[in-house]
């Protein structure tokens, strides 16, 4: 199974003040990050990744992909593949936001509801986790659980 995250407002503060994890390289992070992740990406990604699962990241910003690989080690998590908005741009042909099928993604956790009509409309599945939600891992860890 593979699995993505969006980043923006799902697991990086942007307008939304959510609990922060603590990176496992906190200095290094302090030096050469402005970002963190969100509270219990890293407990969700180690579950995934006892069940053998892939874990990505699928987000619409122009980070690069290195940025973004560099941000998960600094909290002790590896990326098995990362979208952004240049590989979505030269991969995808279908008209959407998003589309996790061109990447093999079997499910997308994203903030908006706007990508989870558009899993409706083009046929992938979406779960919406909302930035003010202060279970949003427990309800991630519950999907998860009916794969």
């Amino acid at each position: 199974m593979r699995l993505a995250f969006d980043l923006d407002n799902t697991l990086i503060r942007c307008g939304h003040d959510f609990p922060l994890e603590t990176p496992q390289r906190r200095i290094l992070a302090w030096l050469l990050s402005d970002e963190q992740l969100r509270h219990g990406i890293k407990e969700l990604t180690d579950a995934c990744r006892q069940r053998g699962w892939e874990v990505w990241v699928y987000t619409t910003s122009y980070r690069s992909a290195w940025r973004i690989r560099r941000l998960f080690w600094l909290h002790g998590i590896q990326l098995d593949g990362v979208v952004n908005q240049q590989r979505h741009n030269r991969e995808v042909r279908a008209r959407c936001t998003k589309h996790p099928p061109t990447f093999g993604i079997d499910l997308l956790i994203d903030d908006s509801e706007g990508v989870r009509i558009e899993g409706e409309r083009h046929g992938f599945r979406v779960l919406v986790a909302q930035p003010e939600d202060a279970q949003w891992a427990e309800k991630v860890q519950a999907a998860l659980d009916t794969f």
